[in-house]
Parts: C-alpha cells; structure tokens; sequence
C-alpha cells in the first residue's frame, strides 16, 4: 500500500504545474563543494529532531524501515528495492538461536558520535530499553523481552516468543546515544533541536524554511563526497514537484503527474523511477456500516475498474486476488490462487448486491434497512496522488449504485483519526512494511493487533479491525514454523482467508517514487542498477559523486 509513513508522510502527487524555465539552485557544484537540495514535504516544519515523534523535521531525514539514518542511525538498512539485500549498518552481522527467540548482534568498532564520544552497545540497549519503558516512542512494534551488552561490540536481544519474521522491524529503530538521553526526563517530549548523531550527516542551519545537514568530516565509513543537503520544507507534493521541474530542487520522493513530459523533458538531467514496493487500495473501517458488510465489498472489488484507478496516479492496476504485489511475490503466492486476477464484472456487483437484500432506490443509489449505500474516504488534502484516485472511484462506485463522498484532513491528523479508526474508509497504510510477504498480512489484518474503535492502535497496524480466530491462530503459529515449506503453508491459509474475507480492497501497485537531477551529482539508483531505493536516504547519498 501507498505508505503514509509514520515520520515523514506519504509521496503524494502533483496538480497543475508551473513550467517556468529555471537553473538549478542549491549550491556549487564543483568537487566536493556540491550541495544538494531536497524537495521535502511537511506543512509544519520545527526544530525537532527526536526521530520517534511524529511529523517533525526528523521525519524528512528518518524514515524507518528503507531510508534511515542522515543523522541517526539503524543497526541494518533494510533493502526495499533489492529485496533480501539488506545492509549491514551499525550492526556488521548477527545470528539467530533458541528458535528465534534470542537475537545476538555484532556490532561495529571505531564509531563515533558527531560530538567525538565513542558509540558502543551500551547505547544500542540504552536506546531499546527506552522503547520497551515508552510504547509510545515503538513506533516500529518492537516486542522484546531483554537487551544485553556481553561485550562493547555486542548485543543480545531475547523475545517473548519465536520472532525471526520481524527482524526488519527489530534493526531499524533509529540508535540515540546513552550520554545525552539518559538525561532527558520524557522522551516522548524531547525536541532534541541539536541532535548528535553517528550519521553521514549533521545538522547545521535550520530556519521555518529549510534545514541544512552538513557532511560528517569524521564519519565512520568513507565520507560523502557530497558536502551538504539542504532540505526545503514545502506543503504538497504539487509545490515538490514545481521545485523539482523549476530546477529549485535537485532530489525529492514524490509523485509527479505526466511525468514523461512535466519533469523528464524539461532537462537532459532529469531522471524519475519509481520501484515496486507494494499494493495500495480501499482500507474500510471494518466496524462502520456499510463496509463491514462484505457483500459491500465484494461488490466495490467487481465493479471497480482497477486500470483506470491506478492510471489516475501513474501506478499499474493490482491484479493477484491475494494483494501481494507481482509479479514480485510470485514465489509466496498460493497454489489454488496462481494466476487467479481481480477482474471487473459489473453485473456481478449489482447481483452481489442484490443477493444480499439490498435494493435500488429512486436516487440511483441501494439501499437496506432504510439506510443508503453510502460512505466517505479520508485522507490528507495535500496528497494529491490519492485525491486523483478517489475521484475515479466516486464515478465507478455511483456506476454501481453505491455514494462516495470525500473526506479530507491534514497531514497531521491522518495517522491520529485512523489509528482511532476515526474513519468510513482510507486509502494507504500508515506503516512501511518490509519486503516480505507475511509483513503485508502483519500489517494490514493480524487479528491479535485489533483495538476497539476509540482506542488507538500504537503501532498502526490492523486499522480496519480485522477480526477472524482462525487468521489469529495462523498469526500466532507463524513464528514457531521452522522451515520454509511450514512458513509457506501458513501463509497459504492466510491468503486464503484473505480472498474470501476481502478485509481491504487491492487496486493498483505503487512504487517508492525518486526523482533527481544529474547536474550536481551523480551516482543514483535506477532501473540499470536498482541497489536501493531512490528516494532521499544516506544510503545512496553516500554513493553520490559531484560531477
């Protein structure tokens, strides 16, 4: 699904562009000297830097789980491109034993904080220890029982229960140093306005505007040869992309509509590619009529026509009925639902409506029970990529004889109103899974992370409040398979129950959208050599060249 992001927000798209002929700005361009402007979205930009809060100027420079780390770093950089290559970071190796309950990490020598201390364990277990003591600050749901330090370079993790399926989330908490935030008094309160970091980068000048991070001298591995990114805070992804075509900006993560002729035509420079990185769709408030009617959904899922949904942002249709990605995830897919795709039968929907008692009314629209077929979808305003998409589905789903109406909010209060379940429906989940087949089914409808409406779900998991005791018992099984083939056969009746419950409606894939600019630097990921995701994270800036 499209990722609003926990941090950083979601990558949304663009409207009506100013096309005015600009040279790139940002900063020289000559050796070492380059800087690198991004084009960065958030419509409320303050100095705060503490990388487990929501919406602050750290979400722009840490986003879990793909991108972490210009400042504050994960013990491993999980790979969303070149799935199963994930990066050693922090962490330089690790096994697991006890049947996946313990954890031992190897860690690396020499790092140094920005402020010259020396990083060891002790700060690793000091920073987990602080998540375990504030649920809050979990953002990634790490669930573990203890975290020890044997030695400077080690730590020893141990879980209540086998936990092998979420090492992605385990290693991609953002590490603080123990000298500094042990002081803090609450640090679900701590605005931390001058992080010291073991990053490439380190904060220098920060205004309402714009923020500059300034290449690490002392930097563990090889330093950038890039001398500082600026980031410029803008309030939608239609003023991201105006920077991006305008030359204002020379790096940014974001949908931009027509691309082909908007973005790569107006300099030679220009480069946009947007990686496969999930399924994104209609996500029902499962406890709110009349989505959690499943002859509603079943009926939405016929009479949609996901081509044109997807073609609304770019973003090629969902076609496997069990919402995985493909042709990506072909290998996870199960035996009766191989080569089994959505398809578009309109008849069907109004028979599947009908089937369940509902009728025509003079409005156009079914009814039952005196209640129309109607409800709204919530989602930012400023994403503009989901606006496009809605629009699409408000004329299919009157085609159809069900009322959609539009329900926008702030980039600030999304996550806050669906994590109450605050909601008819919404499109993109807030969480970025890990590339693995069973983090797609964790996320979205794991029966054991149901909360009641009102309550918040802490990690943003399951906000549709899927509820099905034979998916929970498979959740809870998962983790004490020990083979591939017992994993595998699990996940099969997950799938399963997936098609024949519809909890969330697939529509169209998306990818993490970059988009960059080859004048200042080089050195980008692409589809030539896709070795991480092109979005702005440390792990290619440490690759760029200055031209």
């Amino acid at each position: 699904m499209t990722r609003r992001g926990l941090l950083a927000g979601a990558l949304a798209g663009a409207g009506t562009l100013a096309l005015s002929a600009c040279q790139p700005s940002g900063g020289s361009s000559s050796g070492g000297d380059a800087m690198l402007t991004v084009a960065a979205q958030s419509d409320n930009l303050t100095r705060v830097f503490n990388p487990y809060l929501a919406n602050t100027a750290q979400g722009l420079t840490y986003t879990p789980q793909g991108s972490g780390g210009f400042i504050y770093e994960p013990l491993v950089q999980i790979n969303t491109v070149n799935i199963g290559h994930d990066l050693p970071w922090l962490a330089k190796s690790w096994r697991w034993s006890d049947g996946n309950r313990t954890l031992t990490m190897e860690l690396r020598s020499g790092v140094k904080w920005t402020d010259g201390e020396p990083f060891s364990a002790d700060d690793v277990v000091f920073t987990y220890t602080m998540l375990k003591k504030n649920s809050g600050l979990n953002l990634l749901g790490v669930d573990i029982t203890s975290v020890t330090a044997p030695s400077p370079t080690q730590v020893v993790f141990t879980f209540p229960e086998p936990s092998e399926q979420f090492f992605t989330n385990v290693v991609s908490a953002p590490i603080v140093s123990e000298h500094i935030w042990s002081k803090v008094k609450d640090p679900t309160k701590y605005t931390d306005d001058s992080p010291v970091g073991t990053g490439p980068f380190k904060l220098d000048e920060f205004s309402a505007q714009s923020f500059t991070l300034v290449r690490n001298e002392d930097y563990w591995q090889p330093k950038a040869q890039i001398k500082a990114l600026r980031f410029v805070a803008y309030k939608d992804n239609e003023s991201m992309t105006n920077a991006l075509v305008q030359g204002l900006a020379d790096w940014g993560g974001t949908y931009i509509a027509n691309a082909d002729k908007t973005y790569l035509s107006r300099s030679k420079h220009n480069n946009y590619w947007a990686p496969l990185a999930g399924t994104d769709g209609l996500i029902p408030n499962l406890e709110r009529w009349p989505l959690s009617d499943i002859a509603v959904r079943r009926a939405i899922s016929l009479g949609v026509n996901r081509k044109q949904v997807g073609a609304a942002s770019a973003s090629p249709p969902a076609t496997s009925v069990t919402g995985l990605p493909m042709p990506a995830y072909t290998g996870s897919i199960a035996p009766q639902y191989k080569g089994v795709d959505f398809t578009q039968d309109v008849a069907k929907a109004h028979q599947t409506l009908t089937d369940a008692g509902y009728a025509k009314g003079g409005d156009g629209y079914y009814h039952k029970g005196g209640k129309r077929v109607e409800f709204s979808v919530t989602f930012p305003s400023a994403y503009t990529d989901i606006a496009s998409r809605v629009q699409v589905l408000v004329s299919q789903l009157k085609d159809i004889g069900i009322k959609l109406t539009i329900d926008t909010t702030t980039v600030t209060d999304i996550n806050t109103r669906t994590g109450k379940g605050d909601f008819d429906s919404t499109m993109g989940y807030p969480v970025d899974s890990a590339p693995r087949a069973f983090s797609y089914y964790n996320d979205t409808i794991n029966p054991n992370l149901y909360y009641p409406i009102g309550k918040a779900t802490p990690t943003f998991q399951n906000i549709e409040r899927f509820q099905n005791a034979e998916a929970a018992q498979l959740f809870k099984e998962y983790p004490k398979a020990t083979t591939d083939a017992q994993r595998q056969q699990i996940l099969d009746g997950i799938e399963k129950i997936f098609v024949e419950n519809l909890p969330w409606i697939p529509m169209f894939y998306w990818g993490s959208y970059g988009n960059w600019s080859t004048a200042k630097a080089t050195g980008f990921p692409s589809p030539q050599d896709p070795y991480f995701s092109p979005v702005p994270n440390p792990v290619v800036a440490l690759r760029l060249k200055p031209v």
